[in-house]
């Protein structure tokens, strides 16, 4: 363990500050990507420095000392950023971390990897308009998810491995835009839509790994039949949290078509609710603009372009707020 044997580093010094982590959040590990300090009046003392070591011997010190809380450097929250998004599924699942320190993880991953949405995949200008919006939302979801053990489903998402719940905020984000100030979806219900753009690949948890990973073209209808039920097994997961409707409903029909071809039911026209028709657009051009195991990411340009020539699936109201929203431009409400 290392020790400070120098004078203390004084927070008015740091461009960004220290911010504090429980010692519950952080795992055992050989070489630390970043040090851990200890607050010491208005001054911070090292405790382990980077490359060192964390084991239970220091945990225990810790415990001892009566110390709840550590502290990292501000000019290393990114390498913490990258070891909480890495060590997040269990984290989550970890019941010896209190809940809220579990919904505050989330929470901060979430908003690195919203950041990330909207650093690479948004115009710059909707990005500095709409990013709080955004994570004002997220920290609503927190305070939900940190209730009634929905932290385990959250922790099924993110172990389906990072793109899958890259995929899933991204859905969330652009549904939130193209729903935002729509007449067809009233504000107070918001929240509750995104929610489930967030959830709405959560059955994808029960599809064995090797049929997400063949293109869907290349399945058997067994295999079909094993994708096309994650809707409702993501529903049938969250059976025991107080979702609200739209929240259900996106989970469960975010794969229907205005055309009728979409599964689980073919509901179809005015059957479904805009948010649903949204969520459908946002979900497949989020999809295509992300790489998979058998084919390479299509472009904005491409992707828009394949589902205008499949137009008759998708609500011309939900695409065009779709290209308004990439094209940076203000979406009328008319």
């Amino acid at each position: 363990m290392s020790e400070s044997t120098g004078a203390a580093r004084n927070p008015a010094q740091e461009a960004e500050g220290f911010f504090p982590v429980s010692p519950l959040m952080i795992r055992n590990w050989s070489r630390g990507r970043f040090a851990l300090y200890l607050r010491q009046g208005t001054s911070y003392v090292l405790y382990t420095s980077k490359g060192d070591a964390f084991t239970d011997a220091h945990r225990r010190k810790l415990d001892d000392m009566g110390v709840l809380l550590v502290h990292v450097d501000g000019a290393e929250r990114a390498a913490y950023a990258s070891y909480l998004l890495e060590n997040l599924p269990e984290l989550l699942q970890d019941e010896a971390i209190p809940l809220e320190q579990r919904g505050e993880a989330w929470y901060q991953a979430s908003v690195m990897a919203l950041r990330r949405v909207f650093e690479e995949r948004l115009p710059k200008g909707l990005a500095r308009r709409r990013f709080t919006e955004i994570c004002d939302m997220l920290r609503t979801g927190m305070d939900f998810f940190g209730r009634n053990g929905a932290l385990k489903q959250v922790a099924r998402l993110v172990g389906r491995g990072y793109k899958s719940y890259h995929h899933s905020l991204g859905c969330a984000v652009l549904t939130y835009f193209v729903c935002a100030d729509s007449p067809k979806v009233a504000p107070e219900r918001l929240h509750a839509v995104c929610l489930g753009a967030l959830l709405h690949d959560l059955g994808k948890a029960r599809v064995p790994q090797e049929i997400l990973d063949r293109d869907p073209e290349t399945l058997t209808p067994a295999e079909r039949e094993k994708l096309r039920a994650h809707a409702a097994a993501g529903v049938a997961l969250c059976a025991h949290l107080p979702l609200e409707p739209e929240t259900v409903v996106c989970m469960l029909l975010h794969h229907e078509r205005v055309d009728g071809s979409g599964y689980p039911a073919g509901v179809c026209g005015e059957a479904l609710p805009f948010y649903v028709k949204a969520l459908a657009v946002c979900d497949v051009y989020d999809n295509l603009t992300r790489p998979a195991p058998w084919r390479p990411a299509r472009t904005p340009y491409e992707a828009l372009r394949f589902m205008k020539m499949h137009k008759d699936s998708f609500d011309v109201d939900a695409m065009r707020r779709l290209i308004s929203v990439l094209s940076g431009a203000e979406v009328s409400t008319q």
